[in-house]
């Protein structure tokens, strides 16, 4: 699949044209049902075109449920909720140029990193965060190799944010850590979150801070 108009890939241009109808439309009841209709159309079809990629991500969703169940229901709801979501976008998992692929080892890392989200929340040990932190390493170093995918690109933030803010709280509720840096923490992430939604749904473009992954770390 080859880029089109500019950088854009042709799913990435398709959510441009979407977000574009959605704030035509003044983002009313409406136009939000039209929105996820599309979508969920969208990932549809893409599934069709991919089996060998869903047949994939249910390995690894089904793997993740398994290896979840010793620890008790809030972190099988965990892993369940996050891999609908990765299931949802796998129209992501193709490069910046368009080249579609597999689910990559970068990706089974940063996946590893919201699995575990639970249980550093539960064990906020430093051996755990440390092994979360060294995920983020290696998956990096993995996704240069290989060729980054736009799935892993969006991902690997969200799971960094997730697993330390787990982290976090673990240590304040755990350790006495002191509970402002909570507040400290939600505070910046949310002036981060509140950037990339007027970003993302008032200009139908990624956060300035997803441009730049390396000032952003």
């Amino acid at each position: 699949m080859r880029a089109i108009e500019g950088n854009l890939t042709e799913g990435e241009q398709w959510s441009r044209d979407l977000l574009d109808r959605l704030r035509a439309e003044r983002f009313t009841a409406a136009a939000w049902g039209r929105f996820f209709d599309e979508g969920f159309r969208r990932a549809r079809v893409v599934r069709g075109r991919r089996p060998a990629l869903v047949r994939q991500s249910h390995r690894w969703g089904l793997g993740g449920l398994v290896a979840a169940l010793p620890f008790g229901p809030g972190p099988v709801a965990s892993w369940a909720v996050w891999w609908a979501l990765v299931d949802w976008h796998l129209g992501m998992v193709e490069t910046a140029d368009g080249e579609e692929r597999p689910l990559s080892g970068a990706d089974a890392l940063t996946l590893a990193r919201l699995w575990a989200a639970p249980l550093v929340r539960r064990h906020p040990e430093p051996w755990l965060v440390a092994a979360g932190m060294a995920t983020d390493l290696a998956d990096g170093a993995l996704a240069r190799r290989a060729g980054p995918t736009r799935l892993g690109r969006d991902f690997d933030s969200t799971a960094d944010t997730v697993f330390l803010d787990a982290a976090l709280r673990g240590a304040v509720e755990q350790h006495g850590l002191d509970p402002r840096l909570i507040a400290l923490e939600r505070a910046r992430l949310l002036v981060g979150t509140a950037v990339t939604l007027a970003s993302y749904f008032g200009g139908s473009s990624p956060a300035p801070i997803q441009r730049n992954r390396g000032l952003a770390a």
